[in-house]
């Protein structure tokens, strides 16, 4: 059933994990409605200061980033506590679940639609290297994480980068210390996985790894693990991409190459460069590589989910949102549905509702001592009067000063237990090793 979320209509689970959800919703009402993407962090990590100002900088920075090879972000806000980015809604696939569609159905990708795929991204960074700000200072963005997951691929041809939330940029609110890395080890530039300084060619490098696995379809730096991976990396060894697999084209294998190489000033020196490379390889060689043939063949290899998805119970079926409470947010199977504090603690275990007894007792201990600086100032007087031969008008009578044995304090009880909720487990999602994916055959469009 859909959730209603603010002026959204919660309508499909798109992914999940620790950190946070990506949901399909739906926005306006009538003839005014609209399918928009709802990125959101889990409560907990509002109070991570360097989780949430990496979330708040990815949309900060992306919505300054209007242009047709990056899907943009319509608006940062809060609901019921809840942050969340409004993101424009691809109806498609990313790269990677490309590849995997296409080896599961026996596909080949074709060489034109590798060609206009990265081409397109290409197009989608240069300018976000070359963003300024309303004043036209430069924001000097660069991605850190292009990845084939990524690169949305729309069913009518579009391409579109995603995730700036680990990208560089002037005026960002978190930096990153030297030596730390952020992206993905895989697809990181040789200068990026020692921890270097970055430009723009850091992610010329990093679409080069893309394109490259593209062409041949295999993996370029895939250890055992990561600090395997890392090493790769560094080495730089990369295969001419002909001779990994006969059907690519030689003629890509200089840029290819080019786009791959180890030292920064020996790449394309921006996106641009590297999109015209391709542009006129395609051109030159009658390559069908426009967004036309990109969209013929995504419809091809997702005919039956188009079909699927065009039916109008298709968001009212399978919506994977039954974990959902009626506020929207995901909660543990021990955790209270009500805020209200007294019936949390009416509900808690018994070792957390009793209260420490060392209140009680600092109480007794403060009244025991104003009863006996009664009695004192009381003595006292009664002494002064008689010292000064003063008799007053109803004399008082003798009144012998009890004397009060001290009672020895009581042995120091053991301190109690903690009254507060039980530690709460990492939300986060264990890391699945998934096994290799299959070689893909690239079929060439003639």
């Amino acid at each position: 059933m859909p959730i209603p979320f603010g002026r959204y209509t919660l309508l499909k689970k798109l992914a999940a994990g620790g950190m946070g959800q990506v949901l399909l919703a739906r926005k306006g009402e009538g003839d005014f409605e609209k399918l928009v993407v709802i990125k959101r962090i889990l409560p907990h990590l509002v109070e991570d200061e360097e989780f949430f100002t990496m979330f708040r900088d990815e949309a900060r920075i992306t919505m300054r980033l209007d242009h047709p090879n990056i899907a943009r972000i319509n608006e940062f806000g809060t609901e019921g506590g809840v942050h969340f980015i409004e993101l424009e809604y691809v109806a498609g696939a990313d790269l990677r679940r490309i590849e995997k569609q296409a080896a599961a159905t026996d596909t080949g990708i074709p060489i034109g639609v590798v060609l206009r795929v990265i081409a397109d991204a290409a197009a989608g960074l240069d300018f976000a290297h070359k963003a300024r700000d309303t004043r036209g200072a430069a924001l000097n963005v660069v991605h850190r994480d292009v990845s084939p997951q990524n690169i949305l691929v729309g069913f009518d041809g579009s391409v579109k980068l995603i995730d700036f939330g680990v990208a560089k940029a002037a005026g960002r609110s978190q930096h990153t210390a030297t030596g730390i890395l952020k992206g993905k080890f895989p697809y990181m530039s040789p200068e990026q996985a020692d921890g270097l300084e970055l430009d723009a060619r850091s992610d010329v490098f990093a679409l080069g790894i893309v394109l490259w696995e593209q062409l041949t379809g295999r993996r370029l730096f895939k250890g055992d693990n990561d600090l395997a991976t890392q090493r790769l990396v560094r080495a730089c060894e990369v295969p001419v991409p002909s001779q990994v697999e006969s059907s690519v084209p030689a003629g890509l294998d200089p840029i290819t190459l080019k786009a791959l190489a180890r030292k920064p000033s020996d790449r394309y020196p921006d996106a641009a460069a590297l999109r015209m490379a391709l542009e006129n390889f395609a051109l030159a060689n009658g390559i069908a590589s426009s967004s036309a043939h990109l969209s013929a063949f995504m419809h091809e290899l997702y005919a039956e989910r188009i079909a699927k998805e065009s039916s109008p119970t298709f968001y009212e079926e399978d919506t994977g949102l039954t974990d959902l409470d009626a506020g929207g947010l995901p909660r543990r199977a021990d955790q209270p549905t009500s805020i209200d504090r007294g019936k949390a603690l009416a509900s808690a275990p018994v070792t957390q509702a009793i209260t420490s007894p060392a209140p009680k007792r600092r109480g007794g201990a403060l009244v025991g001592a104003l009863v006996a600086l009664a009695l004192v100032g009381c003595a006292g007087w009664w002494w002064s009067t008689r010292q000064a031969g003063v008799t007053p008008a109803v004399p008082p009578p003798p009144v012998q000063p009890a004397v009060i044995e001290p009672t020895p304090p009581p042995p120091p009880e053991p301190e109690p237990p903690d009254a507060g909720a039980p530690e709460v487990p990492d939300a986060g999602t264990p890391e699945v090793k998934k096994p290799p994916r299959p070689v893909i055959n690239i079929k060439t469009t003639r």
